[in-house]
């Protein structure tokens, strides 16, 4: 998520050095292979407590019944979480009049993003605040959903930073898509051209699922 970092780097040399910093060795050859669109039924989001862009305190159980997706960004990027939110502010067009659905965007630079400037980063986006949730807390507990609740990757090493020209943290730019029951069932690159049409026919297959019994 690093503009200079994009200047200075081909597409490919980019993709590997991310792979090397972020993933087991032994794992950088499948996350090279891994498609755009990952389905399955994986972990389920486990409990957070967060504030949103209008100050409110948001729960995981505040989401349960819900189909809803997440994204990972910070409101001084200037390169890929515009995307990911221009993404979320089509989807959000897209799904103006569906209830069951929401959209969370979690802020990685917690201490730069407090509610008023993800208030503001909402409206520059035309959030919906019922629907589309900008959340930010403590680094450490978004750190710790970010890798046991979604399993993505995200740093904020020095060491690490360093060799990403100084910045303080990366992470993905993949969507997680979320069950009724808040079991994550699906990861879609957000930066991906057909990123909106692709997670919208997911999102419609998980709004008309029929609710497993034997989940409490």
């Amino acid at each position: 998520m690093v503009d200079l970092f994009q200047k200075r780097f081909s597409g490919i040399a980019r993709a590997a050095l991310l792979c090397m910093l972020l993933f087991p060795l032994a794992s950088c050859e499948r996350e090279a292979k891994r498609s755009s669109v990952l389905m399955g039924k994986f972990r389920e989001v486990g409990e957070f407590a967060f504030t949103d862009q209008q100050s409110r305190p948001v729960k995981e159980t505040d989401l349960k019944g819900k189909v809803w997706i997440a994204n990972f960004i910070f409101t001084s990027c200037a390169a890929e979480c515009l995307v990911l939110s221009s993404r979320f502010a089509e989807l959000q067009r897209v799904f103006a009049t569906e209830e069951d659905l929401a959209f969370v965007s979690f802020s990685v630079d917690p201490q730069t993003d407090t509610p008023e400037r993800l208030g503001q980063f909402a409206d520059r986006w035309h959030a919906d605040p019922e629907k589309w949730f900008f959340l930010t807390g403590e680094a450490a507990k978004v750190d710790a959903l970010v890798k046991n609740s979604f399993l993505l990757p995200v740093t904020r090493d020095p060491i690490e930073a360093g060799k990403l020209m100084n910045e303080k943290f990366i992470h993905s730019n993949r969507f997680a898509i979320v069950d009724r029951s808040g079991t994550v069932r699906c990861y879609v690159d957000g930066l991906e051209a057909e990123a909106v049409s692709t997670i919208s026919r997911i999102v419609v297959e998980l709004l008309n699922e029929t609710p497993d019994p034997t989940t409490p």
